[in-house]
């Protein structure tokens, strides 16, 4: 009887198992033009989205909050922030996963890809500031490379961050610029914790989407 119980379990972990794999959906590609088009506002993306778009408050620069709009809010791995230059918000500014969100990608990169990961979506090396300031972190020239010249029309940030349980060396740390072949910045193992699709010179201002 025992040993019957035990093979049932195990047939009910297996099915668990094979469920979780089913349903598990593999991260979905933002581009210049899909979820957020070029020329959108806020009105046009919540006539598409509906009960899924909604206004918030989100974090800044320099400890500042400042107002998105927000797509997917209830489902933590799929959130999605968008920026506008503007008050009114009809011109679009970025847009980008909200802090661990890691159900999307952009260029094949998500939250959490790694230093080389970005290297090779990048074909090349790319600089980047020391961390531990408000805009730490931040690749500051990519180049030329991939990541510069996106299909579309619009541009990628991309934003590091260390190890929590690791200390930056002082020459990773402040306002300085480090080459992605720093063996230090290698050793420490950097992730990425910010990545979006921003349209500059307002070139996402084209006229209302449909």
């Amino acid at each position: 009887m025992q040993r019957i119980s035990l093979i049932i379990l195990s047939l009910t972990l297996s099915a668990g198992v094979l469920q979780a794999s089913e349903t598990g959906k593999a991260p979905e590609a933002l581009t210049c033009n899909g979820v957020v088009k070029p020329g959108d506002t806020a009105e046009t993306i919540k006539a598409r989205y509906k009960d899924d778009a909604t206004i918030e408050e989100v974090d800044g620069a320099e400890g500042q909050t400042a107002k998105a709009l927000v797509l997917f809010a209830k489902d933590p791995a799929r959130k999605l922030e968008i920026s506008f230059i503007d008050d009114e918000m009809t011109k679009l500014s970025s847009m980008g996963p909200a802090d661990n969100a890691t159900g999307w990608t952009i260029a094949g990169l998500k939250i959490g890809s790694s230093l080389e990961d970005v290297i090779k979506a990048n074909g090349g090396k790319f600089v980047m500031s020391g961390f531990e300031w408000d805009y730490g972190g931040y690749i500051t020239d990519l180049k030329g490379g991939k990541l510069s010249a996106i299909d579309g029309g619009c541009m990628t940030t991309v934003r590091f961050n260390p190890p929590a349980n690791k200390e930056v060396p002082s020459s990773l740390s402040g306002e300085r610029d480090i080459p992605s072949s720093d063996p230090k910045l290698a050793k420490l193992k950097p992730t990425v914790s910010e990545i979006q699709l921003s349209w500059p010179d307002n070139s996402g201002d084209q006229g209302n989407a449909n």
